[in-house]
């Protein structure tokens, strides 16, 4: 007499099959969390030449190549351009993540923290959570940003958030125009607009040069900088460094 053959329905419901799922689903959720358990690394803005452009990219072509201090957006206080990556010289454009690499934080503070200051937000920040978790918010997010160089002076900019493909990227894209575009003094601001065909202003906020290639300092950006740090109480916190 022939023996029944399993239905898939019952392999598929194995003890080794059903391990394999479990794994799989781990792995997945460690991947969607762990940055969440990155250490942070306290930084001090005086001795930014020893921390600041030592990214993977900090020799690429890009305009704007730099350490640059945030005014109007919160806890966020530096960025630094050296951790851009994949710059495709066609296009002029390359990608920046928004992770504890490329970004410092005020780590205690929250956005609110800067209300009551001239250092207040001019574009939308997290109002209540602190810094070192914003930060590695980002990162859990996978939010990253690809600048496209129509000229020297203006990027378009297209944001990633939870993976280029999600839903969530295409409505922020679609909802949102942004740019990038440089000011006098080495300033570049980044403006989001409702919308880039009629230049219908939303909000922004501009990036001051604190450290550009070469080694030079700008003292107004670091200055601004250190100000902002000091009204908000709180302590300097990026990626640990690799040696």
């Amino acid at each position: 007499r022939t023996r029944p053959q399993s239905s898939s329905a019952e392999s598929c419901s194995s003890p080794a099959m059903e391990r394999t799922h479990q794994i799989i689903g781990a792995t997945v959720v460690a991947y969607l969390i762990y940055p969440l358990f990155m250490p942070l690394q306290a930084r001090s803005l005086d001795n930014v030449k020893e921390w600041g452009l030592k990214g993977p990219g900090k020799d690429l072509p890009i305009p704007c190549m730099g350490v640059y201090a945030f005014a109007g957006l919160n806890p966020a206080v530096t960025v630094d351009m050296s951790y851009a990556y994949d710059y495709d010289p066609k296009t002029k454009s390359f990608w920046l993540d928004f992770s504890p690499e490329a970004l410092t934080v005020a780590a205690e503070a929250t956005g609110r923290t800067f209300e009551s200051t001239k250092y207040k937000a001019t574009s939308p920040t997290p109002g209540m959570l602190p810094g070192w978790y914003t930060v590695k918010q980002f990162a859990m997010l996978r939010y990253r940003v690809k600048f496209t160089f129509e000229s020297d002076k203006v990027a378009k900019i297209t944001s990633c958030i939870g993976g280029c493909w999600s839903p969530l990227s295409w409505a922020y894209n679609n909802a949102l125009g942004e740019t990038l575009e440089k000011r006098g003094n080495g300033v570049w601001a980044r403006e989001n607009y409702v919308s880039l065909d009629n230049r219908t202003r939303w909000s922004g906020y501009e990036l001051l040069p604190i450290l550009l290639p070469g080694g030079k300092v700008n003292r107004l950006g670091l200055n601004y900088a250190k100000g902002k740090l000091a009204a908000s109480g709180s302590s300097l916190k990026g990626a640990v460094l690799k040696k």
